[in-house]
């Protein structure tokens, strides 16, 4: 059997292995963590929009062509978040102050995905700096809300196209799932056999 080669770690990260041992530290990180988490939902969502918002547009140029939603959308489900904003702006004329407004998104939730942790966990270590932290992460997670409600109403002018809306969609998508999951009956209420 082949020895594995150590783990490179850098100091920062040693650091935060190293205090995270000591009792009550992942209670203290819990409230930096959820909100780095809702941070990272946000992310997803904004890049969620854009998938449906292009495989939807990719339909309607293919005028409605079998597979080729399906298609669109595992093509764009590949794409890196500035490239689906750049194919976009390939699809409709951006008027440039919400390209511009996009692209800040853009750098916002890259900031947030690519290393923000790793980035600030000398801050970690510190109640004060924990909270500094949670207060950026709401920051950045709001601006890319921002974003991903512009893409949404894109997303509701093209829907509505249908006869649909994002609403609709989210109604039948909750229907569905109470479907899929039914609440099982209490044991006090359940017929007995």
């Amino acid at each position: 059997m082949k020895p594995r080669a150590p783990l490179a770690v850098d100091v920062r990260t040693q650091k935060l292995i190293m205090v995270s041992n000591d009792d009550g530290f992942s209670d203290k990180m819990e409230p930096l963590f959820l909100e780095f988490g809702k941070a990272v939902y946000i992310c997803q969502c904004f890049e969620s929009t854009l998938c449906f918002l292009l495989s939807l547009m990719s339909h309607e140029k293919a005028h409605g062509e079998d597979g080729a939603f399906q298609a669109a959308s595992d093509f764009h489900t590949k794409k890196t978040l500035g490239q689906l904003v750049k194919l976009l702006r390939e699809r409709i004329d951006v008027p440039e102050d919400l390209d511009e407004y996009l692209g800040v998104g853009v750098d916002k939730r890259n900031e947030i995905v690519h290393g923000f942790l790793t980035r600030n966990a000398s801050r970690l270590m510190d109640p004060k700096g924990r909270l500094e932290l949670e207060r950026e992460l709401v920051a950045l997670k709001l601006e890319v809300k921002r974003r991903d409600i512009v893409a949404n109403k894109l997303l509701d002018g093209l829907l509505k196209k249908y006869g649909l809306s994002n609403d609709d969609l989210k109604r039948n998508a909750d229907r569905l799932w109470d479907h899929l999951n039914p609440k099982e009956p209490s044991s006090s209420s359940a017929p007995k056999h």
